[in-house]
């Protein structure tokens, strides 16, 4: 499934890489956008929340440039488990 996250680019990070504690090997590095976005509430209200979506690292100057600025974003959805939508 495809969604648009828009909201303000806050910042641009790397994570951690997970460390297998077995065999010691590492993950390759990933990279992080912070994206501050509207959501609403069920009552009405709409709060801001800190989105986090990891990001090629070719990619990572395009959003580092646009901290402080309004993006839009297509991301990819999965997950391991169930995913309850609303039709909005």
């Amino acid at each position: 499934m495809n969604v648009k996250i828009k909201g303000k680019v806050i910042d641009c990070y790397e994570k951690p890489p997970f460390v297998n504690k077995e065999t010691g090997e590492t993950s390759p590095k990933r990279f992080a956008v912070q994206i501050m976005s509207d959501v609403l509430l069920s009552n009405g209200e709409v709060k801001k929340d800190l989105i986090d979506i990891t990001v090629k690292a070719e990619d990572l100057s395009t959003y580092k440039s646009s901290i402080g600025k309004e993006l839009e974003i297509s991301c990819k959805l999965y997950s391991t488990s169930l995913i309850s939508a609303s039709a909005i």
